[in-house]
């Protein structure tokens, strides 16, 4: 998201119809981080975490997690719709069909997540486009070489090992 820019003319007729507002903004922005015990950001586009160390850090390295700071992932993600084969009935549908989670994600981590919350103590399997998928490989794979980069949601569907 830094490759976006603000756009002036609409920020300055936004302050002319709202005379103040650029002040109490700053002020509000103040006020959270003094209130947090964070340094005021120079910036709004800082990529590193803003904690009371981050000046001291070295840099290229975080500084420990204090609990206040928040890690945001860049990671593609993708949309799944997840559901039972239709000629078992015996499957339990899963209570969330719809999924948004990374690419990077492996099919053994999503059969782990599926038996959680179906309660299917049996091993499964994952189909994609009628198409047994290997444990082993990512999601962003099956997207590009199963799923030939079809719209989302990409449908997965589980069954028992057979």
């Amino acid at each position: 998201m830094q490759y976006i820019g603000g756009d002036t003319k609409l920020q300055d007729m936004i302050n002319k119809l709202v005379p103040g507002l650029t002040e109490s903004e700053s002020k509000r922005k103040n006020e959270f981080y003094a209130n947090r015990g964070l340094s005021v950001p120079l910036n709004g586009n800082s990529s590193r975490p803003i904690t009371p160390n981050s000046q001291d850090s070295e840099p290229g390295k975080f500084p420990p997690d204090d609990g206040r700071t928040w890690f945001h992932t860049n990671d593609v993600k993708i949309s799944l719709c997840i559901e039972p084969v239709k000629k078992e009935p015996l499957i339990p549908q899963m209570p969330m069909k719809y999924i948004r989670c990374s690419m990077k994600l492996k099919v053994e981590h999503l059969t782990k997540f599926i038996k959680q919350k179906t309660l299917i103590p049996e091993d499964l399997e994952l189909t994609c486009n009628k198409k047994t998928l290997s444990a082993d490989v990512t999601l962003e794979n099956i997207w590009l070489e199963t799923w030939k980069r079809k719209e989302a949601p990409m449908n997965l569907f589980y069954n028992k090992k057979k």
